[in-house]
């Protein structure tokens, strides 16, 4: 009984360092947000706080894989109702902007984008997304304008790292767009690139 009070309340904890690092992150940045901070905000002493993490960096690392863990969830539900290569794209697509549309996403996003752009690549959640969409586009046979793995590979990147950085670049343009436009554009070029 007593051990499974001891993980709730681990779990609790755990969840209010995401949250309030989340917060944080997303209102200050990672360069200027401190261990003293989380743990003011999460009401805990400091030493508590690097029973789970090491420093700033680990929490927000582990914040990462948990967003990009979601992403690919997301991603995952919507490609199965994809009926062709450009529904394929265009909920892939969409799936990851309506996440980061999110006002508490959309500003995490346009704060840490260096720190996000780091993390993200090295995220075991990115690198299983490329895997899938690498596996994905070999074996479409109306994938025909490339024949070499590494084409697919660099193809499959190419596909993983475009939606952020136009989300990114759009966020400081004095046009605003929706996630169906930008997905509808993303969607359109790519396809044309891949069917011809």
């Amino acid at each position: 009984m007593s051990l499974s009070v001891r993980e709730s309340n681990k779990k609790k904890i755990r969840e209010a360092l995401f949250a309030e690092g989340l917060r944080l992150f997303s209102e200050k940045g990672i360069q200027h947000t401190t261990v003293n901070d989380i743990v003011q905000a999460v009401g805990i002493a400091r030493g508590t706080f690097y029973n789970y993490f090491d420093d700033v960096q680990s929490l927000f690392e582990a914040l990462i894989e948990s967003i990009n863990r979601r992403i690919q969830e997301n991603v995952k539900e919507n490609r199965k109702k994809a009926d062709s290569i450009y529904a394929y794209l265009y909920s892939t697509f969409k799936s990851y902007l309506d996440f980061v549309s999110a006002p508490q996403m959309k500003e995490f996003h346009t704060k840490n984008q260096a720190a996000i752009r780091q993390s993200t690549y090295q995220s075991d959640q990115i690198r299983s997304v490329i895997q899938e969409i690498n596996r994905d586009l070999r074996n479409d046979p109306n994938v025909n304008e490339f024949d070499q793995n590494y084409e697919f590979l660099l193809l499959s990147i190419m596909l993983v790292g475009a939606p952020p950085e136009l989300f990114i670049a759009t966020q400081s343009s004095t046009v605003e767009f929706t996630s169906e436009q930008l997905a509808s554009f993303l969607a359109k070029t790519f396809h044309r690139v891949l069917v011809k």
